[in-house]
C-alpha cells in the first residue's frame, strides 16, 4: 500500500537541483527515515529531466548489472556488440555470451552510457535505492558510472564507514534526512489514520502519542498506526517503540540494583544478629538501621529507575 508523503521538501528540492546541475547525490539516513519514499516522490521529476534508470540494490553486483542491462534494454540504449531483438531473455543470454565476467559486463554498460551521453543529450540518471552492499571491488565501476551518468543513491550512515569505499562517496553530494518535525509527524499521523481507518476514543490524545512515540521517523509512524492497537498506544503500553526500548533499559537498571539491595539487607541482618549475640547495643542498632534502609530504600530506588 502506498503511504502518504509528508515533509522532505527541502531535501527533495536539493536533490533535484543537484541532478539538474549534473551532480550525483547520496541520501543518507537510518532505516525507516523515508529514503526510498522520497526517491519515489521525485521520480516523475527525474524522469522528466533526463533518461532515468532505476535499480533497487547494488549487491549482489551481478544482479545489479543484470537489472541495469534490463533498464538499458527497455530504453533501447545500444550496448556495443549486442543486437537487440524482441526477446529480453534472448538478448540477456547474448550479452552474457559476449561479456563473460562481471568486469566485462560492467565495462560494456559504462561504454553504452558513455556513447549515449556523447550524443549531446542530458546525462542519464541512475538511481540505486540501496548501496549498503557496496564492496571495494565495486567502487571502480561505480566511480566509472558516476562519470557517464548522474547517480542518485540511498545509504545508511554506517555504510559510509566501509573500508575501501571513500573514493566513491567523494564523488557524491550528501543529503542527510533528519526526523520529521513535530508538525510534520502530526500531519503524517493524521493522513495515516485516514488511510487505515483508525478509530480512537480520544483521537487528539492518540495522534499526540503516536507522533511522540515515533520520534519523527516516518517508518515508525506507519508501523504504530498500522500494527498497534489505538488503546495500547493511548494507555502507554509497551508498543515496541523508542519509548518501549527506553522503558526496557530502565527496567534493566532496576534489575541490576537487586544484588546491591540484597547485600544491604543481608549485611543488616548479620550485623543485627552479631550485636544481639554479643550484647552490643550499638552493633544491634547499626544492623537494624541497615535492615531499615533495605526495606525503605529498595522500593524507592526501583521506582526512580523503572518506568511506571
Amino acid at each position: 500500500m502506498s503511504h502518504p508523503f509528508v515533509g522532505r521538501k527541502d531535501e527533495g528540492r536539493a536533490l533535484l537541483l543537484g541532478v539538474q546541475r549534473g551532480r550525483s547525490t547520496l541520501l543518507v539516513a537510518p532505516p525507516g527515515y523515508g529514503k526510498s519514499h522520497l526517491l519515489e516522490e521525485v521520480r516523475p521529476a527525474l524522469g522528466a529531466w533526463a533518461l532515468l534508470f532505476w535499480t533497487d540494490k547494488v549487491g549482489p553486483f551481478n544482479s545489479f548489472l543484470r537489472d541495469l542491462f534490463r533498464e538499458l534494454w527497455d530504453a533501447r540504449v545500444p550496448i556495443p556488440e549486442v543486437n537487440y531483438s524482441k526477446s529480453f531473455e534472448a538478448d540477456l543470454k547474448a550479452w552474457g555470451r559476449r561479456y563473460t565476467n562481471t568486469d566485462e559486463k560492467a565495462r560494456s554498460i559504462v561504454a553504452a552510457l558513455k556513447q549515449y551521453q556523447a550524443g549531446g543529450i542530458n546525462r542519464p540518471i541512475l538511481v540505486i535505492e540501496d548501496v549498503s552492499a557496496i564492496t571495494p571491488s565495486m567502487v571502480p565501476w561505480l566511480v566509472a558510472l558516476a562519470e557517464v551518468a548522474t547517480l542518485v543513491c540511498g545509504a545508511y550512515p554506517e555504510t559510509l564507514r566501509k573500508a575501501g569505499t571513500r573514493k566513491f562517496w567523494m564523488r557524491l553530494d550528501r543529503i542527510d534526512l533528519p526526523p520529521l518535525s513535530p508538525k510534520e509527524s502530526r500531519e503524517l499521523a493524521e493522513a495515516l489514520v485516514q488511510v487505515y481507518g483508525i478509530v480512537a476514543e480520544d483521537l487528539e490524545v492518540y495522534l499526540a502519542r503516536v507522533s511522540a512515540l515515533s520520534g519523527g521517523i516516518p517508518g515508525e509512524l506507519v508501523r504504530l498506526v498500522r500494527y498497534v492497537e489505538a488503546e495500547a498506544i493511548v494507555r502507554n503500553r509497551d508498543v515496541g517503540t523508542g519509548y518501549a526500548q527506553n522503558r526496557a533499559q530502565r527496567e534493566e537498571r532496576g534489575v541490576a540494583l537487586a544484588p546491591l539491595l540484597l547485600v544491604l539487607g543481608g549485611a543488616g541482618l548479620v550485623v543485627r544478629t552479631l550485636g544481639l549475640a554479643r550484647g552490643e547495643m550499638d552493633l544491634y542498632v547499626a544492623g537494624a538501621v541497615l535492615v531499615g534502609l533495605f526495606i525503605v530504600t529498595g522500593p524507592w530506588l526501583r521506582k526512580a529507575v523503572v518506568a511506571q
